[in-house]
């Protein structure tokens, strides 16, 4: 039974959360919603569907690039660390289940202009970006949706569920490659290096 339970954790919590909500209990969310942040009539125009590396080095770049951006974004996530640690830094956060349409529906994602989810479908749990972009889009029909694709295949998968943009990290960093090989050959690869200690450096990452 221990092993049962140890297993599926994450389903057994989303699943007891909500009644036990109704019944009273407070989750980490309750301070946000006491103070109505997050909720209907209080959305940001970028919403952010999960939170995972990607997004914490989305949030680095505003940060580094354009810092007066970063309260127009909002945060979806399940995560008890990232929502402590975003709302430390001011950021808003809707604590909930990204899958779970009336999260959703809390975070005023309705009123949104740009929704992106860049958690890969590996890392999701019950869930896949094609089912977000399907649930996002019943809600909004007017957000730009940006999506990640595992897989080639899932791109236009992705398209025909409502997606306005589809990444694929794969072919990033093909391009990065070619990159770093050109500046190889042309004995430039020390000066590459030093620019990308440069961006690395310092950095404000929520997640290593």
């Amino acid at each position: 039974l221990s092993t049962f339970a140890i297993m599926q954790s994450d389903p057994i919590t989303r699943a007891l959360i909500p009644p036990l909500k109704r019944l009273g209990f407070r989750d980490l969310d309750h301070q946000a919603h006491d103070d109505a942040d997050g909720g209907h009539g209080h959305p940001r125009r970028i919403v952010l569907l999960g939170f995972f590396r990607t997004a914490s080095s989305f949030l680095s770049e505003l940060h580094r690039k354009n810092p007066g951006m970063i309260e127009q974004v909002s945060v979806i996530d399940f995560n008890p660390q990232v929502y402590k640690t975003l709302t430390s830094k001011g950021i808003q956060v809707t604590y909930g289940d990204i899958s779970n349409p009336d999260t959703l529906a809390h975070s005023g994602i309705s009123h949104a202009e740009v929704v992106i989810s860049t958690v890969p479908d590996y890392l999701l749990k019950g869930t896949s970006n094609e089912k977000l972009v399907r649930k996002v889009r019943a809600q909004n029909a007017k957000a730009k949706i940006i999506a990640v694709a595992d897989v080639l295949t899932d791109v236009q998968t992705l398209y025909a569920a409502g997606a306005d943009y589809v990444l694929s990290s794969r072919l990033v960093e093909a391009r990065e490659l070619l990159s770093i090989i050109d500046a190889a050959e042309n004995g430039l690869l020390g000066d590459l290096r030093a620019a990308f200690d440069a961006r690395i450096d310092k950095r404000e990452e929520v997640l290593p």
